[in-house]
């Protein structure tokens, strides 16, 4: 397969992002709302798969057609996933830092990397604000690594896909396996604000013997 540019793939996942964030009614919301990441999570992983498996089915016959069908939905459903993650847990969609950070989501574990040779711990207490300060400088060192592992990874391909029936297999449980390790890492970056420790409790009165 002809490798494919960093900065063409990251440009076609930002605008795969517009048009995503587009279609919601708001780019922020107030955090709290954790359930919503897994639910996103669970719904992401069933459709991926879906589009997997229906993509795979023709095999080699279809797969000039199938394969940029099955890029696009894909991407489209796990940028749509990460976006709920970040918003459930309070961040503002349309920040620079927080598109940056959901299309890195895309490329796994390397978007954490990118992360950490910016200073950048995913994970700990200092993440969230850390993230929304972020340098132009950095964002760009993460679209930089981020693009890199994108575009090497556009250029695999399991021959297992060229399989008639065997292709929709594979790539249903491909599809869905990476959709769920990507909101693991989306939860990793996107941490929540830090929960108010509860009020101290009144010491107990002693009794007089």
């Amino acid at each position: 397969m002809k490798d494919i540019p960093a900065q063409t793939i990251w440009e076609g996942l930002s605008w795969v992002y517009d048009r995503v964030l587009a279609n919601k009614k708001s780019v922020a919301a107030p955090p709290g709302n954790e359930g919503a990441t897994d639910s996103a999570i669970r719904w992401a992983v069933a459709q991926a798969g879906l589009i997997g498996f229906t993509t795979g089915l023709g095999g080699a016959f279809t797969l000039p057609v199938s394969l940029p069908v099955n890029v696009a939905g894909v991407s489209a459903i796990q940028i749509h996933m990460v976006q709920e993650i970040a918003r459930a847990r309070g961040y503002d969609l349309g920040s620079a830092q927080v598109r940056t950070l959901t299309i890195g989501c895309l490329a796994g574990g390397a978007v954490i990397d990118a992360l950490k040779t910016a200073g950048i711990s995913a994970g700990t207490s200092l993440t969230r604000t850390m993230l929304l300060q972020m340098s132009g400088a950095a964002l760009r060192a993460v679209n930089r690594a981020v693009g890199a592992k994108l575009a090497a990874r556009a250029g695999m391909m399991n021959v297992g896909k060229f399989v008639p029936v065997v292709g929709g297999l594979i790539g249903g449980a491909v599809d869905g396996l990476s959709t769920a390790a990507i909101g693991a890492v989306a939860k990793r970056v996107f941490v929540r604000e830090e929960e108010p420790l509860p009020p101290p409790s009144p010491p107990l009165l002693e009794h007089a013997a």
